[in-house]
């Protein structure tokens, strides 16, 4: 088969899916969450979420409940919270992991990035310290800024999406055994344009749960990226420009539990969030 019609035919393919129109879908008015940064749905737990605050805040992150009430925070004592800035919520082999991704640097100087991954609370338990692993990642070309972090459902490898008004790359790391040091590689750049103010600027990302999709967003819009055999090589993919909501500072965005939905979420008190439905 020709390359021109392997790339009509995945056009094809990412063209038959539906993308709905912004909606209101909560709001979380709360003086400890201000500041949104990352976002994610818990995989087993149905409407349940998480989220944490952008740099300025410890080392927490809270469960919030789809009538837009936090209903515990959880800490990880001993971690630190330089710029956190974006989480991933997975369940990999039937085990629910939460990753918060401690990348922001925006002056670009800092020696390594940090990871921490804990197991997802149980649901209905308070407020809690949890213990949890720690994963320190080198760029191997010098230091980034990042706000978007995933992780592959499929087989818990981690990638990252670099910040740059120049253009944004993608970083990887097969996912590790065990907690300690690690060099990413770059898989390549990812030119991204999505319209309007800040369009060029990647401020978060997510993995669909059911491995099938990714999606990165700007401070304006949105792309959606189909996966390929060749796992890595989704950023490489025909995408799609997903219409997002006009938000104050759009940082946060991650797929519902059930695939079928984005949700994305933004900076301020209240944190507004608004959903976009998926089909099929």
């Amino acid at each position: 088969m020709s390359l021109t019609a392997l790339v009509l035919g995945a056009m094809a393919m990412q063209s038959a899916r539906n993308y709905g129109i912004p909606q209101d879908f909560m709001e979380v008015d709360d003086s400890r969450l201000t500041e949104l940064s990352g976002l994610g749905s818990s995989p087993f737990q149905d409407g349940v979420f998480y989220g944490h605050n952008d740099s300025g805040d410890t080392a927490r992150f809270f469960r919030m409940s789809r009538e837009g009430r936090i209903t515990a925070t959880f800490t990880l004592t001993g971690a630190t919270a330089k710029d956190w800035e974006d989480m991933a919520v997975v369940n990999i082999a039937g085990r629910a992991w939460v990753y918060l991704a401690d990348i922001g640097d925006n002056n670009r100087q800092r020696a390594d990035v940090v990871i921490y991954r804990t197991r997802e609370p149980e649901a209905g338990v308070a407020s809690r310290t949890l213990t949890f692993e720690t994963y320190r990642l080198k760029y191997p070309d010098g230091p980034r800024d990042a706000e978007a972090f995933l992780v592959d459902p499929r087989n818990g490898d981690f990638y990252i999406v670099s910040k740059a008004a120049t253009g944004s790359a993608v970083y990887h790391l097969p996912a590790p055994a065990r907690s300690g040091g690690y060099r990413l590689t770059k898989l390549g750049d990812l030119p991204i344009a999505t319209g309007g103010l800040g369009g060029n600027l990647v401020t978060a990302a997510d993995w669909s749960p059911d491995g099938k999709y990714v999606v990165v967003r700007t401070y304006s819009g949105a792309r959606e990226y189909p996966v390929p055999a060749n796992r890595r090589d989704w950023f490489k993919q025909p995408h799609v420009t997903v219409e997002l909501p006009v938000e104050k500072q759009g940082e946060a965005i991650c797929y519902n539990r059930s695939s079928n939905a984005l949700i994305s979420g933004s900076e301020g008190r209240p944190a507004l969030f608004a959903i976009i439905p998926l089909e099929p």
